[in-house]
Protein backbone atom coordinates (compact mmCIF):
# COMPACT_ATOMS: atom_id res chain seq x y z
CA UNK A 1 0.00 0.00 0.00
CA UNK A 2 1.40 3.43 -1.04
CA UNK A 3 2.22 5.83 2.12
CA UNK A 4 1.60 9.67 1.75
CA UNK A 5 3.30 12.12 3.88
CA UNK A 6 1.02 15.37 5.29
CA UNK A 7 3.85 17.25 2.96
CA UNK A 8 2.07 16.00 -0.19
CA UNK A 9 -1.55 16.46 1.31
CA UNK A 10 -0.89 19.61 2.84
CA UNK A 11 -1.23 21.74 0.16
CA UNK A 12 -4.80 19.62 -1.08
CA UNK A 13 -6.46 19.82 1.58
CA UNK A 14 -5.24 23.63 3.29
CA UNK A 15 -3.39 22.35 6.00
CA UNK A 16 -0.42 23.98 7.44
CA UNK A 17 1.69 23.87 10.51
CA UNK A 18 0.19 25.84 13.36
CA UNK A 19 2.39 28.90 13.69
CA UNK A 20 3.85 29.64 16.92
CA UNK A 21 2.47 32.97 19.35
CA UNK A 22 5.84 34.86 17.96
CA UNK A 23 4.73 34.48 14.87
CA UNK A 24 1.10 35.59 15.03
CA UNK A 25 2.42 38.66 17.50
CA UNK A 26 4.69 39.49 14.32
CA UNK A 27 2.09 39.14 11.52
CA UNK A 28 -0.27 41.21 13.94
CA UNK A 29 2.81 44.47 14.54
CA UNK A 30 2.99 43.89 10.01
CA UNK A 31 -0.55 44.10 9.64
CA UNK A 32 -1.23 47.44 12.11
CA UNK A 33 2.14 48.96 10.97
CA UNK A 34 3.79 48.89 14.40
CA UNK A 35 7.04 47.90 16.68
CA UNK A 36 6.20 45.43 18.44
CA UNK A 37 6.49 46.79 21.94
CA UNK A 38 4.04 49.34 21.00
CA UNK A 39 0.59 50.07 23.20
CA UNK A 40 -2.13 48.09 22.42
CA UNK A 41 -0.05 44.88 20.73
CA UNK A 42 -0.12 41.45 22.84
CA UNK A 43 2.49 40.21 24.98
CA UNK A 44 3.38 36.78 26.48
CA UNK A 45 1.50 37.51 29.85
CA UNK A 46 -1.50 38.63 27.24
CA UNK A 47 -2.01 37.76 23.57
CA UNK A 48 -4.74 40.32 23.37
CA UNK A 49 -4.30 44.06 22.70
CA UNK A 50 -5.78 46.31 24.95
CA UNK A 51 -5.57 49.97 25.33
CA UNK A 52 -6.88 52.36 28.08
CA UNK A 53 -5.94 56.18 28.00
CA UNK A 54 -7.03 59.53 28.22
CA UNK A 55 -7.69 61.18 24.87
CA UNK A 56 -8.69 65.20 23.82
CA UNK A 57 -11.99 65.66 22.08
CA UNK A 58 -11.49 65.14 18.46
CA UNK A 59 -11.98 61.93 15.33
CA UNK A 60 -10.09 59.25 15.75
CA UNK A 61 -9.22 56.24 14.05
CA UNK A 62 -9.39 52.46 15.88
CA UNK A 63 -7.81 49.78 14.03
CA UNK A 64 -7.90 46.18 15.24
CA UNK A 65 -5.73 42.92 13.89
CA UNK A 66 -5.71 39.55 14.52
CA UNK A 67 -3.22 36.29 13.59
CA UNK A 68 -3.50 32.91 14.61
CA UNK A 69 -7.77 32.22 14.46
CA UNK A 70 -10.00 33.13 12.18
CA UNK A 71 -11.44 36.39 13.39
CA UNK A 72 -11.54 38.77 16.63
CA UNK A 73 -13.67 41.24 18.61
CA UNK A 74 -12.98 44.88 19.04
CA UNK A 75 -14.63 46.93 21.71
CA UNK A 76 -14.52 49.93 22.55
CA UNK A 77 -15.75 51.86 26.01
CA UNK A 78 -16.31 55.14 26.53
CA UNK A 79 -16.90 57.44 30.24
CA UNK A 80 -20.69 56.45 29.65
CA UNK A 81 -19.71 52.65 30.13
CA UNK A 82 -21.58 51.87 27.11
CA UNK A 83 -19.66 49.30 24.98
CA UNK A 84 -19.24 48.98 21.59
CA UNK A 85 -18.32 45.58 19.55
CA UNK A 86 -17.31 44.74 16.51
CA UNK A 87 -16.45 41.22 14.83
CA UNK A 88 -13.78 41.42 12.20
CA UNK A 89 -11.94 38.29 10.61
CA UNK A 90 -7.96 37.82 10.60
CA UNK A 91 -7.78 38.01 6.93
CA UNK A 92 -7.68 42.08 6.73
CA UNK A 93 -7.88 44.99 9.69
CA UNK A 94 -10.64 46.66 11.21
CA UNK A 95 -11.04 50.48 10.78
CA UNK A 96 -13.40 52.22 12.96
CA UNK A 97 -14.14 55.86 12.87
CA UNK A 98 -14.58 57.32 16.24
CA UNK A 99 -15.67 60.57 17.38
CA UNK A 100 -14.69 60.97 20.92
CA UNK A 101 -15.94 63.76 23.30
CA UNK A 102 -12.69 63.44 25.09
CA UNK A 103 -11.85 61.76 28.42
CA UNK A 104 -10.99 58.05 29.48
CA UNK A 105 -11.31 55.21 26.82
CA UNK A 106 -10.57 51.34 26.93
CA UNK A 107 -10.40 49.82 23.80
CA UNK A 108 -9.54 46.22 23.34
CA UNK A 109 -9.08 42.95 20.91
CA UNK A 110 -9.95 39.86 21.82
CA UNK A 111 -9.49 36.02 19.89
CA UNK A 112 -11.98 33.33 20.67
CA UNK A 113 -9.46 31.52 22.07
CA UNK A 114 -5.86 32.09 23.92
CA UNK A 115 -2.20 31.40 22.59
CA UNK A 116 -0.93 30.83 20.22
CA UNK A 117 -3.57 33.56 18.60
CA UNK A 118 -2.58 37.46 19.10
CA UNK A 119 -4.63 40.28 18.43
CA UNK A 120 -3.92 44.07 18.57
CA UNK A 121 -5.15 47.46 18.50
CA UNK A 122 -4.25 50.84 17.51
CA UNK A 123 -5.26 54.22 17.60
CA UNK A 124 -4.57 57.35 15.87
CA UNK A 125 -5.81 60.69 14.78
CA UNK A 126 -8.43 60.81 11.90
CA UNK A 127 -6.54 60.87 8.57
CA UNK A 128 -9.35 60.95 6.19
CA UNK A 129 -11.13 63.86 6.00
CA UNK A 130 -14.36 62.12 4.21
CA UNK A 131 -14.94 60.04 7.26
CA UNK A 132 -15.35 63.32 9.38
CA UNK A 133 -17.46 64.92 6.91
CA UNK A 134 -19.94 61.93 6.84
CA UNK A 135 -19.85 61.70 10.96
CA UNK A 136 -20.35 65.54 10.59
CA UNK A 137 -23.18 64.45 8.19
CA UNK A 138 -24.76 62.19 10.80
CA UNK A 139 -24.65 64.61 13.45
CA UNK A 140 -25.94 67.05 11.37
CA UNK A 141 -29.08 64.57 10.12
CA UNK A 142 -30.17 63.71 13.81
CA UNK A 143 -30.67 66.85 15.10
CA UNK A 144 -32.85 67.99 12.62
CA UNK A 145 -35.07 65.35 12.42
CA UNK A 146 -35.54 64.80 16.12
CA UNK A 147 -37.26 63.13 17.73
CA UNK A 148 -36.55 59.56 16.38
CA UNK A 149 -39.95 58.26 15.56
CA UNK A 150 -41.57 54.77 15.09
CA UNK A 151 -41.84 52.97 12.15
CA UNK A 152 -39.49 56.28 10.00
CA UNK A 153 -37.55 55.56 7.58
CA UNK A 154 -34.57 58.03 6.60
CA UNK A 155 -31.73 59.26 4.85
CA UNK A 156 -29.22 62.08 4.20
CA UNK A 157 -26.50 62.87 1.59
CA UNK A 158 -24.14 65.98 1.16
CA UNK A 159 -22.37 66.49 -2.42
CA UNK A 160 -22.64 68.71 -5.96
CA UNK A 161 -24.10 65.30 -7.40
CA UNK A 162 -27.80 64.27 -7.73
CA UNK A 163 -28.58 61.43 -5.19
CA UNK A 164 -31.51 58.43 -5.28
CA UNK A 165 -32.31 56.42 -2.91
CA UNK A 166 -34.92 53.49 -2.18
CA UNK A 167 -37.47 53.67 0.95
CA UNK A 168 -39.17 50.32 1.62
CA UNK A 169 -42.12 51.57 3.21
CA UNK A 170 -45.63 49.61 3.33
CA UNK A 171 -48.43 50.77 1.73
CA UNK A 172 -50.39 53.83 3.23
CA UNK A 173 -50.70 57.03 4.18
CA UNK A 174 -47.19 59.09 4.97
CA UNK A 175 -45.60 62.39 5.78
CA UNK A 176 -42.43 63.25 3.70
CA UNK A 177 -40.09 65.45 6.00
CA UNK A 178 -36.92 67.48 4.23
CA UNK A 179 -34.79 69.70 5.57
CA UNK A 180 -31.26 71.23 3.55
CA UNK A 181 -28.77 73.99 3.62
CA UNK A 182 -25.30 75.07 2.37
CA UNK A 183 -27.68 76.25 -1.18
CA UNK A 184 -30.59 78.27 -1.52
CA UNK A 185 -32.82 75.75 -2.67
CA UNK A 186 -32.61 72.44 -3.97
CA UNK A 187 -35.15 70.31 -6.12
CA UNK A 188 -36.73 66.95 -4.38
CA UNK A 189 -39.29 64.53 -5.31
CA UNK A 190 -40.97 60.99 -4.82
CA UNK A 191 -41.80 58.12 -6.98
CA UNK A 192 -43.38 54.70 -6.69
CA UNK A 193 -40.72 51.94 -7.04
CA UNK A 194 -42.70 51.15 -10.70
CA UNK A 195 -41.53 54.85 -11.60
CA UNK A 196 -44.90 56.21 -10.91
CA UNK A 197 -44.86 60.23 -9.79
CA UNK A 198 -45.63 60.33 -6.27
CA UNK A 199 -44.41 63.34 -5.38
CA UNK A 200 -43.24 65.70 -8.92
CA UNK A 201 -39.78 67.74 -8.05
CA UNK A 202 -40.58 70.70 -6.65
CA UNK A 203 -37.68 73.49 -5.24
CA UNK A 204 -37.50 73.57 -1.61
CA UNK A 205 -35.72 76.38 0.22
CA UNK A 206 -33.00 75.67 2.32
CA UNK A 207 -33.72 78.21 4.98
CA UNK A 208 -33.36 74.97 8.01
CA UNK A 209 -36.88 74.47 8.54
CA UNK A 210 -38.14 71.14 7.73
CA UNK A 211 -40.80 70.73 5.10
CA UNK A 212 -43.72 68.36 5.36
CA UNK A 213 -45.38 67.03 2.41
CA UNK A 214 -48.11 64.55 2.89
CA UNK A 215 -47.85 61.52 0.92
CA UNK A 216 -49.75 58.45 -0.28
CA UNK A 217 -47.78 55.07 -1.17
CA UNK A 218 -50.04 52.62 -3.04
CA UNK A 219 -47.54 49.82 -3.22
CA UNK A 220 -44.67 49.34 -1.22
CA UNK A 221 -41.42 51.10 -1.68
CA UNK A 222 -40.68 54.93 -2.67
CA UNK A 223 -37.72 56.91 -4.76
CA UNK A 224 -36.47 59.60 -3.28
CA UNK A 225 -34.47 61.85 -5.56
CA UNK A 226 -32.97 65.55 -5.19
CA UNK A 227 -30.57 67.47 -7.08
CA UNK A 228 -28.14 70.15 -5.06
CA UNK A 229 -27.61 71.87 -7.91
CA UNK A 230 -23.97 70.94 -8.38
CA UNK A 231 -23.16 72.71 -5.07
CA UNK A 232 -20.48 71.02 -3.24
CA UNK A 233 -22.06 72.69 0.47
CA UNK A 234 -25.66 71.34 -0.09
CA UNK A 235 -26.65 68.67 2.46
CA UNK A 236 -30.25 67.42 3.42
CA UNK A 237 -31.92 65.05 5.06
CA UNK A 238 -35.22 63.31 5.10
CA UNK A 239 -37.64 60.55 6.14
CA UNK A 240 -40.62 59.43 6.08
CA UNK A 241 -43.13 59.02 9.07
CA UNK A 242 -46.17 56.74 9.02
CA UNK A 243 -49.24 59.64 9.37
CA UNK A 244 -50.20 58.81 12.96
CA UNK A 245 -46.28 58.84 14.44
CA UNK A 246 -46.09 62.35 12.51
CA UNK A 247 -45.14 65.40 14.78
CA UNK A 248 -43.03 68.53 14.29
CA UNK A 249 -39.52 67.79 13.93
CA UNK A 250 -36.66 69.77 15.21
Amino acid sequence: MASFSVGVFGPIFGWRQQRSFEENVDEVAALLGVSLTEPGMPSDAEPAGKLSLALAPGDYLVTGACAGVYGAKLTIVGEDGVPERAEFRCDATLDRFMRHNGGPVTISTVPPTGKPSATGVKIEANPDPRLSELEDLSDWSSQQLQPVLPGELRGSHQGNQPAAATLTAEPGQYELQIVCDGVPWTKAGLAAAAGAEILAPVNIPCDGKVLKVPVLLTGKGAGFRVNPDENPSARFAYRLVPVAEARPAG
